[in-house]
């Protein structure tokens, strides 16, 4: 017997390649109403959490039809099938869809699946590697601290018998995003930026900008809790959303106005592009070495890369390549969870 969970997600999305806005959520809810009904209600289920409007029914009943194939239809309404799913098979009717989402690449995402991603990323842990601080506390080791040992040495007649120590504070290190948001990252922009919505909540410090034709600052406009609001006010900011690429003089001018200030000074700065520079490519190796001799690593997340066929011949990611840490895909869930692992390790 061929396995329930696979058969009911398969029969859901076999709804929305029908046209029909089926969601993850849509299809978590099938497979739960399934597991506690009789099969004989299987179609009920189906039509109760699938179906967004009437209108949509007469391809549900088609596709449902088309798609089980041993099927009885009684009255003109009450289907019949052979498929059972039991109640032990919840747990695993559930977890499936959200696996599938994290594996799914955001340019075939629907719009619900991106609302649900997004609430997956709002709970994802983030680890950025610390750095020492000019300033000092007190530790159990480190260098001695006169002031402190001479002062308890009052309380033994002006002997020395208790020594203290500090050592350099440690705080997260500065994460930077820099977003591609030109034409030919449309399928990735809006999940990228959902994803540095949620970044910017671990940290105040944190900056995220975009660019395309020209860079923009958008760590004010995602500053606010609410997801829609904050990305429509980068979207407003952003006046060269869908537009060319220059990612060499976006780069230039990030370490010409915020870079060498110190925003990108000993930080890790994430650079999400697909690499395909249409300005110099000798420009963008040049910024590169800048930002490489800048930042303490330089993470660049290529959605291209996703596909094991992929290989940066474009002239803009050839010339980039020689000066980044981290170069990985970041076209799914799933990939962004193994990069917010590594930014503990680099």
């Amino acid at each position: 017997m061929s396995d329930p969970t696979a058969t009911l997600t398969g029969f859901g999305r076999a709804l929305r390649d029908e046209g029909l806005s089926v969601g993850t959520g849509r299809i978590a809810g099938f497979c739960r109403a399934a597991a506690l009904l009789a099969p004989d209600d299987l179609y009920w289920a189906g039509r109760a959490t699938l179906l967004a409007r009437p209108a949509d029914v007469p391809v549900y009943d088609r596709v449902f039809v088309t798609y089980f194939g041993d099927v009885e239809t009684q009255t003109g309404t009450q289907v019949r099938l052979s498929v059972q799913v039991q109640e032990r098979e919840v747990d695993l009717a559930l977890a499936s869809p959200i696996e599938l989402l994290r594996e799914k690449s955001f340019d075939r995402c629907s719009p619900e699946e991106l609302a649900e991603l997004a609430a997956l990323m709002a709970r994802l842990p983030l680890s950025v590697p610390p750095r020492r601080t000019r300033r000092r506390a007190p530790a159990r080791r480190g260098a001695p601290d006169l002031r402190r040992t001479l002062r308890r040495s009052f309380r033994t007649g002006g002997e020395p018998l208790e020594r203290t120590w500090r050592a350099r504070r440690r705080r997260p290190r500065r994460l930077v995003f820099m977003l591609d948001v030109s034409g030919s990252m449309t399928d990735y922009s809006r999940a990228l930026l959902m994803f540095a919505h949620a970044v910017l909540r671990g940290d105040r410090r944190w900056e995220v900008f975009c660019f395309g034709t020209r860079l923009t600052r958008v760590t004010r406009a995602l500053a606010t809790a609410d997801l829609d609001e904050a990305l429509r006010r980068a979207a407003a900011e952003v006046v060269d959303w869908n537009g060319g690429t220059r990612i060499g003089e976006s780069l230039k001018l990030f370490l010409d106005d915020f870079g060498h200030p110190g925003i990108a000074r000993g930080a890790v700065v994430v650079i999400c592009s697909d690499g395909l520079e249409v300005g110099d490519p000798e420009l963008l190796a040049e910024q590169m070495a800048r930002l490489s001799r800048l930042a303490h690593r330089v993470v660049w997340l290529n959605p291209l890369k996703g596909d094991p066929a992929y290989e940066p011949l474009a002239r803009g990611m050839q010339a980039a390549l020689g000066h980044v840490d981290v170069f990985a895909s970041g076209h799914n869930l799933a990939s962004l969870e193994a990069v917010a692992t590594a930014f503990g390790r680099v």
